[in-house]
């Protein structure tokens, strides 16, 4: 199941990413980002609530689930602030908490702080990347750095291949994603 997160996560994060650079807008981002999310939502309990990934290590289901539940936010947030008109600061205050979410699991995963979820220099790659990704959001809407836009979309779209689509695709044709 955390693939087709991952897929879901890939494919707004490529789509944000361009609204992020002016490319479209307009409600259909809004009901795109609030399906998207409801869907990672819904995923994202079932991980945690079953502890699917149990197998990987004993809280590998659990950073998952936060993970998932601190994205589905995001899109939902988002579609929230395209419905209301609003200008995006409460969607970019709530993305300086999770950059801070997605900082603390990386140190997780680099065994900075504690030694429960799997040493993978890889998973922390990619939280780190998803930190400093919430960080720029923060910045560009909570902190209204506009000048930061441009890199920021296509920050996002780096984003969507290299930690989302990219393990996804090497799960799909290796049937792993180490390196």
């Amino acid at each position: 199941m955390i693939f087709v997160v991952l897929t879901l996560v890939a494919l707004i994060l490529f789509f944000n990413g361009l609204v992020v650079l002016g490319r479209f807008g307009g409600k259909q981002v809004a009901v795109l980002n609030l399906g998207v999310g409801i869907a990672i939502g819904i995923m994202g309990l079932q991980i945690g609530f079953t502890d699917a990934l149990k197998s990987v290590g004993p809280t590998q289901s659990f950073a998952a689930a936060a993970s998932c539940l601190t994205f589905c936010f995001v899109y939902i947030l988002l579609a929230g602030e395209i419905f209301a008109g609003t200008d995006f600061k409460a969607l970019g205050w709530y993305c300086f908490m999770g950059g801070i979410v997605m900082f603390l699991i990386a140190l997780g995963y680099s065994q900075v702080l504690g030694s429960t979820l799997i040493p993978s220099s890889q998973f922390a790659v990619f939280w780190y990347l998803w930190a400093l990704l919430f960080w720029l959001f923060w910045a560009c809407w909570g902190l209204g750095k506009t000048e930061w836009t441009k890199f920021t979309g296509y920050y996002t779209i780096f984003t969507a291949f290299f930690t989302c689509l990219y393990p996804v695709i090497a799960f799909l044709n290796l049937g792993r994603i180490g390196w």
